[in-house]
């Protein structure tokens, strides 16, 4: 089944905002006033104005969220914070109407959930980019970076932040990039919603910032390789990762080195070595949206990502 190419925005068009994941506080007339200054209109669900734990039951969050994503008056869907919430619904939503849409969706943290299932059951591609939380002037490049990828605009990313890690050439390491938050697709892996089996190999995995001690980045590591992901996949491309430091008589570690590691383990003599990259994905660095789902590349020589326009023509 091929990818559906999310709609490309273009000023004058309408985004709507939701809190798929958990309620928020956001100051909702600055996301406003920022799309604006951008073109754009937007509207808010009714989750926005919702108080509690959720944006509202998991039945009146997944109304919302197949509302927006189809018969909707807007072309694209914003999330606008992470939390805990969207694995409560994930299992109410017509993914065959929600992929004929094809609207773009953006959102990280808690969103994987929800990205993870689009694109398995919808084949939709997805943003991992910054939410309505991020909507603010001292995130204002982080905020074109967003809107520069929505408008199908070609990004490069350069440098990246760290060396890469595994095999050396001249190759580009190309694939397709899927993944998110760690604690989300560790608790995802072996459902219905995880990545299929017969795409890993063509698989560029994305983990992203969890905020978590070091034991338990390697215990759902472990997940991921007790269950033959790791040794299977192309590379590993790796968000920003903070407050994941352990007690005073820890060693430190190296999620990339363990990564990597592990990912050559029992490795088919018929696949290309694997590799590991950096990318900042906020939390005090740049912020690069990221699409899920598409085929980017990875130039290991220059250390830089290029990632294609990915929208409806």
């Amino acid at each position: 089944m091929d990818w559906v190419y999310p709609k490309r925005l273009a000023p004058g068009m309408t985004i709507a905002c939701i809190a798929p994941a958990s309620s928020s506080d956001e100051e909702l007339h600055t996301i406003e006033a920022i799309c604006a200054e951008k073109g754009y209109h937007v509207i808010f669900g009714a989750s926005c104005y919702r108080t509690g734990l959720y944006g509202g039951t998991p039945k009146e969050q997944a109304a919302e969220f197949q509302y927006m994503m189809t018969t909707a008056p807007c072309d694209a869907v914003l999330a606008l914070r992470g939390g805990y919430g969207t694995m409560r619904y994930v299992d109410q939503l017509d993914y065959d109407a929600i992929g004929h849409y094809g609207k773009a969706f953006i959102g990280y943290s808690d969103c994987t959930a929800l990205h993870m299932a689009l694109q398995r059951y919808s084949r939709l591609i997805t943003y991992h980019g910054p939410m309505g939380v991020d909507f603010k002037e001292s995130r204002q490049v982080d905020i074109d970076a967003l809107f520069h990828a929505l408008e199908g605009h070609l990004q490069v990313v350069e440098p990246l932040p760290e060396p890469p890690r595994g095999a050396i050439g001249t190759e580009l390491g190309d694939g397709i990039l899927r993944g998110g938050n760690m604690t989300m697709l560790s608790m995802l892996c072996g459902t219905k919603y995880f990545i299929e089996d017969s795409s890993l190999e063509n698989t560029i995995l994305f983990l992203e910032d969890v905020g978590e001690a070091p034991y338990k980045l390697d215990r759902m590591l472990q997940q991921l390789r007790l269950a033959g992901v790791l040794r299977r996949i192309k590379g590993l491309m790796l968000g920003t990762f903070t407050n994941c430091e352990g007690d005073d008589d820890e060693r430190e570690y190296d999620l990339g080195y363990e990564a990597l590691r592990y990912m050559e383990e029992d490795r088919s003599d018929e696949m290309i070595e694997p590799f590991v990259c950096y990318v900042p994905t906020g939390h005090g660095s740049p912020h690069h949206t990221l699409p899920l789902g598409a085929h980017v590349h990875f130039r290991y020589i220059s250390n830089t990502i290029v990632v294609s326009p990915y929208y409806r023509r």
